[in-house]
């Protein structure tokens, strides 16, 4: 039997991800995440391959009193990366979306009972997500909400 794989990017070469606006991802995306996603029993757990870092959440020091502060460069940074990492197969916009419009499961909705992130694609938080993904472009000088800079 002989199997032929095209298309195949090897293992030990890194993937190329694409290339999104980061200060939109920093003054629209990342306050969505901070806000939906960063729960401990969910991305704000370090050991998920999806984490993020937010105010009163997951920190990269590990230290009680730095739990509020404003996120560090460094933790934007992992925060963009690892959202650009979701973009495959469409999960940072499919799997918080319920199931009945199109999206992935997700255990989330099972934990919390009280459906998944979005209900459907008219959600102004799908939709800001969207449009990162789409290429939408803000202001480099924006100023993240809550950043206190």
């Amino acid at each position: 039997m002989l199997f032929v794989l095209v298309g195949c990017q090897p293992l030990d070469q890194p993937r190329s991800l694409p290339s999104l606006d980061e200060p939109y991802f920093r003054c629209r995306v990342q306050p969505i995440l901070g806000r939906s996603c960063a729960a401990f029993a969910c991305h704000g757990d370090g050991l998920r391959y999806f984490r993020v870092f937010a105010r009163n959440r997951l920190r990269m020091t590990g230290k009680e009193g730095d739990r509020n502060a404003a996120l560090s460069d460094a933790e934007r940074a992992a925060n963009f990366e690892s959202a650009r990492a979701m973009i495959d197969g469409d999960f940072l916009l499919r799997k918080p979306l319920a199931s009945e419009v199109g999206g992935y499961f997700h255990r989330g909705a099972e934990i919390f009972g009280e459906g998944n992130v979005f209900a459907d694609t008219n959600d102004p938080d799908y939709r800001t997500l969207a449009a990162w993904l789409s290429g939408a472009k803000e202001d480099p000088a924006c100023i993240e909400p809550g950043s206190d800079q």
